[in-house]
């Protein structure tokens, strides 16, 4: 028996060692993908798995035998979850892009013709209370 310790492998990779932030972006990135379909935490995970990934493939540039799968994974699947995200989220987005382009701003008629109920032209009417008085000074306050 010698005294001197056992090398270990060298043959296999060496997963045991592996940077938290390249495990990480896969993981990541299939949080990422199951959630896209909610749209705003699709997108933030997504983004973030991008991020991760980039900063892993940032660590792992000297390393020779270091796996890049990990990171292509979760940026791959980042970006698509990104792009999910964007598609289900489109109709939001789009009306936060025309709501403030306008301003913002309906006039009293907009507003009353887009009420559905008594309710939501009572609304209307309070929003745009000194048009509907001066339009209409003979009724009583909404």
């Amino acid at each position: 028996m010698s005294s001197e310790p056992a090398a270990p492998p060298t043959d296999r990779p060496d997963t045991a060692r592996r940077p938290g932030i390249v495990a990480a972006a896969p993981v990541l990135g299939v949080m990422a993908l199951v959630s896209a379909w909610t749209g705003w935490g699709g997108l933030g995970l997504g983004l973030l798995a991008v991020v991760v990934a980039l900063a892993a493939f940032a660590r792992l540039r000297g390393s020779r035998d270091a796996s890049r799968r990990g990171p292509l994974a979760g940026l791959a699947l980042g970006l698509v979850a990104v792009g999910i995200a964007v598609v289900v989220e489109w109709s939001t987005l789009a009306g936060a892009v025309t709501y403030l382009e306008t301003g913002g701003v309906r006039t009293l008629d907009e507003c009353m013709r887009q009420a559905q109920n008594e309710k939501e032209q009572h609304v209307c009417k309070s929003q745009h209370l000194d048009e509907y008085r001066a339009r209409y000074p003979s009724e009583i306050d909404p």
